[in-house]
């Protein structure tokens, strides 16, 4: 972080190599995968695998970032006068007190993180029409992207000099991009599956899982920047996106009337017209939802300079946030007994993601029924939508920030029951 070009050194940053990131010559991304059938005749299979990925789609991020800092980008004011106009000459004069513009900065030994995965699984078939998986899939990530602010001013200074107080008083508040994060998940699933015989088909999954890391995100996309720099181990909690139990099936009925079906296959042509094809396509999702986070709104702490990011949280009063399903309501959706305002220059000691967010119990149906209209395939289609069958009301945003109106009220949610008709033509 510094007004400065490549090859030079910046007072946080340190020297920056000629190309402003020293190259990363290790991703090697290995990757193997095992399958054993222990006879030719039996049921039973066992898969196993293991990779290493990287994600470089990290460089566009950072350089379109870079693009915004110094020395490509500095604030300055010049004020102009009749008997000294600004001239493309002249240009801007050399100001050693010029603004520095940065709201962006990355470790010049930046490197990609990368990710282990490993999965174990075993299938079988079950009287001839049903396969049953289970399997284990874990993953480890390192070097994962990390946001720091380290231009706060330090905690416990005096609330009325931030701006005096920051490591570099010429600059502004920027983050601070390395790959010091990791994380860690463990999962357990479950399939059972139906091929389509007699008219049936389905597919149902099951998923246990658990994903900690200290910072949801890669590339710097979606991050937030970390709240206290000097105590990365309080960012240790569970991932933005953990979702420990989730629950899908998809199915498929062919109703079991009209032509070559098991009733009213002698019908009349006209009635077997009417009565024939229909389908029922469906889909339901029964999942817990993925946690939340307490934050607190503006500078409450007096200790970020100008802005807090995202990161500041509130103190821990020790009660669990969570609240039993038939306690909870649209205006009091978690305990926010759980959480109170820190003394001014002090950080909140409250987790990440410790607030149990909102689950989703959805059921959509469709009703299908394909007429053909003449031998030259012409046919029209009807079908009949039915999204959230159980009216059931599935939240979508909750107020997690302590010092607003909203603190612990939903404040959106998903579509209640629609129902539609489509006719389409095919010719």
């Amino acid at each position: 972080m510094a007004q400065v070009f490549p090859d030079q050194e910046g007072p946080y940053s340190g020297r920056f190599p000629r190309s402003l990131l020293f190259t990363d010559k290790n991703n090697f991304g290995p990757r193997i995968g095992i399958a054993w059938k222990p006879k030719a005749s039996s049921h039973w299979v066992f898969r196993a695998g293991y990779g290493l990925f990287y994600n470089p789609s990290v460089y566009p991020y950072v350089y379109s970032q870079l693009v915004g800092q110094p020395p490509f980008a500095v604030g300055q004011s010049l004020l102009t006068t009749l008997s000294n106009p600004l001239t493309l000459q002249n240009g801007f004069p050399v100001d050693p007190n010029v603004t520095i513009l940065n709201t962006y900065a990355i470790d010049p030994f930046y490197k990609i993180g990368y990710v282990q995965q490993w999965n174990f699984n075993i299938q079988t078939q079950l009287f001839k029409i049903y396969t049953l998986e289970a399997g284990y899939n874990a993953s480890k990530g390192t070097g994962l992207d990390l946001l720091r602010a380290p231009n706060r001013a330090p905690p416990g200074v005096s609330p009325g000099s931030t701006e005096d107080n920051r490591v570099i008083s010429d600059a502004g508040q920027f983050v601070y991009q390395s790959n010091g994060a990791s994380s860690v998940m463990h999962g357990l699933q479950l399939r059972l599956s139906r091929r389509f015989s007699h008219g049936f088909r389905m597919v149902n999954s099951y998923t246990f899982g658990k994903s900690i890391d200290d910072a949801s995100g890669i590339g710097g996309g979606n991050l937030v920047v970390v709240q206290d720099e000097n105590n990365i181990r309080a960012e240790r909690s569970l991932s933005s996106f953990d979702q420990r139990h989730r629950f899908t099936s998809e199915f498929n009925i062919e109703i079991p009337i009209g032509e070559r079906r098991k009733f009213f296959s002698n019908a009349s042509r006209a009635v077997l017209q009417a009565i024939s094809g229909w389908n029922i396509n469906g889909s339901y999702s029964l999942n817990t939802g993925t946690p939340l986070t307490a934050r607190i709104l503006g500078n409450i702490s007096n200790n970020s300079g100008s802005g807090s990011n995202q990161s500041e949280r509130p103190d821990s009063t020790g009660i669990s946030p969570a609240l039993p399903g038939d306690e909870r309501t649209t205006g009091h959706f978690f305990n926010t007994q759980a959480f109170a305002i820190p003394a001014p220059g002090v950080f909140g000691n409250a987790g990440r993601y410790t607030i149990p967010g909102p689950g989703t119990n959805l059921l959509n149906l469709s009703l299908r029924k394909s007429f053909r209209l003449d031998d030259n395939n012409r046919r029209i289609e009807f079908r009949w939508l039915v999204t959230n069958v159980l009216n059931h009301p599935n939240f979508s945003g909750v107020g997690t920030v302590v010092n607003a109106l909203n603190f612990g009220r939903v404040t959106g949610g998903g579509s209640m029951r629609q129902i539609q008709l489509h006719l389409r033509i095919n010719f």
